[in-house]
């Protein structure tokens, strides 16, 4: 079995970028940050895009990549927040997204697996939500209408919508043409708002226009995405063998995730608040489903981390009100396909100066309603996990900690966050998150270190797997 996605990178190097002047900066290679160059630069405007690792290899590495509208109760939640319009123009938004997928693998003759398929939302549970996210759809003149029980799930009622799409997220994008600069192996460090000079771990580069897409925002003295903000983690497996014959989802937020792949089926699940997992094993359930549902061989198995926002929409637009010429694209909520697409068409057209339908309601500056509640709950936990890690005093040593296990103990009279390998090996990290001084988790299934407040992940040598941290533990091995 292998510990990654399904998807395979097209296998193309590119350099590391030296100092410079630049035009247009886009920091974050994955499908937002991609599209962003990529819409600009087919406008011919000059474009770099820098990328701390290779290219797609985060998030978009390891999406279930669903190309589709059903999204469950978004549709709901958004009427009962802002009304009609909003949950209409939300809908039109990610329906444009799917038909302009379909449009670029027509016009660009892409080989990437590109398929149409019903997609199901359900629920074991008589859904009020998922029934008026149905009536709004089919008001709006979506394809969609309700059902019972579904092939693969025992459900009471379920959401269909046809003619939606899945594909290969990565012979999709490699297949793109490039007419813009590409650097990997650069990660920004520092972003000074006033002056737009990004410094990154080669030198520092001068621009006239920043895209921050780096999942994460990475820029903490402005937009306060770290109250706005939460990172979700979920867990993945394939299995060779049949194929699923459509896409389903349960509504609830740990529930189950199915789609087909051009070698079997793939299953998802399991999300919890990143740092904050209960108990492992999430990957021993899924691969238990896969088999009773599938037969087959599980053959491969990988973890996605997602950034969610409190109302379902993602953040598409000026960083922040005192940022002139810096722009964020972050919060797809799981749905990146279709939100990365129409993201990046905003910031291109805010870039041009062009106006655009749906940039006032991904505004990054909106007020979001309804979720005051949920912004005092999040800002408070990640106050009170900072403030733990500082004060919280243990006396475990790394006796105690099992091979291939990590655990944060004291070491040498000082607490550190601390991993034993298969040769009983200490691989030491320091116990706080670089970004804002969390006190770090371990995760027995991803086998990382996370941060219980915004999320950033580390592996056990303190190299950063995501942000918002922009910089690495300091580590230390002992034999």
């Amino acid at each position: 079995m292998e510990n990654k996605s399904v998807w395979k990178d097209s296998g193309l190097n590119y350099p590391a970028i030296e100092a410079g002047d630049r035009d247009i900066v886009v920091i974050g290679g994955g499908i937002a940050g991609f599209l962003c160059a990529y819409y600009l630069s087919e406008a011919g405007r000059k474009v770099t895009l820098i990328e701390a690792d290779r290219l797609f290899s985060g998030t978009t590495k390891n999406t279930t990549a669903k190309i589709t509208y059903n999204q469950g109760d978004v549709y709901a939640d958004l009427y009962t927040r802002y009304g009609r319009l909003a949950a209409e123009l939300y809908y039109k938004s990610q329906a444009e997204a799917m038909e302009e997928y379909k449009s670029l693998v027509e016009k660009y003759g892409i080989d990437c697996d590109f398929e149409e398929m019903d997609g199901y939302i359900f629920s074991k549970q008589d859904s009020r939500a998922l029934k008026k996210s149905c009536e709004l759809l089919q008001s709006f003149g979506a394809d969609c209408e309700l059902c019972g029980n579904t092939d693969y799930v025992d459900s009471k009622i379920a959401l269909k919508a046809a003619g939606q799409y899945v594909f290969d997220p990565l012979k999709f994008l490699s297949a793109l043409p490039v007419n813009f600069e590409i650097f990997e192996n650069t990660r920004a460090i520092d972003v000074d708002p006033k002056t737009k000079l990004i410094q990154t771990d080669g030198g520092f580069i001068k621009a006239n226009k920043i895209i921050i897409a780096t999942h994460f925002p990475i820029i903490n003295s402005r937009g306060a995405y770290y109250f706005k903000l939460r990172q979700s983690t979920s867990y993945t497996v394939a299995v060779n063998g049949k194929k699923a014959d459509a896409m389903y989802l349960d509504e609830k937020d740990d529930g189950l995730s199915i789609r087909p792949f051009y070698g079997g089926s793939i299953l998802g699940g399991g999300d919890h608040r990143t740092g904050r997992a209960k108990e492992c094993g999430h990957f021993t359930n899924l691969e238990r489903t896969a088999k009773e549902l599938f037969g087959g061989e599980v053959t491969h198995r990988w973890h996605a981390e997602d950034v969610m926002t409190f109302d379902g929409m993602p953040m598409a637009g000026r960083y922040s009100k005192t940022t002139e010429g810096i722009y964020v694209v972050t919060g797809f909520n799981k749905w990146g396909m279709t939100n990365a697409l129409v993201c990046a068409k905003i910031i291109r057209d805010k870039i041009l100066g062009k106006e655009n339908e749906y940039a006032r309601l991904f505004s990054p500056q909106r007020k979001i309603k309804g979720a005051a509640g949920d912004i005092i709950s999040n800002a408070f936990t990640n106050i009170k996990e900072i403030a733990l890690g500082y004060f919280r005093i243990t006396f475990k040593s790394a006796r105690k900690i099992k091979k291939g296990s990590g655990k944060v103990v004291r070491i040498n009279g000082k607490k550190r966050a601390v991993y034993r390998d298969d040769k009983d090996n200490l691989h030491v990290i320091g116990s706080m998150c670089p970004h804002m001084h969390g006190e770090l988790k371990w995760n027995a299934d991803t086998q990382c270190w996370e941060c219980p407040c915004h999320g950033s992940r580390f592996d056990i040598y303190g190299n950063i797997l995501s942000e918002p941290a922009t910089k690495c533990c300091k580590y230390r091995k002992y034999e």
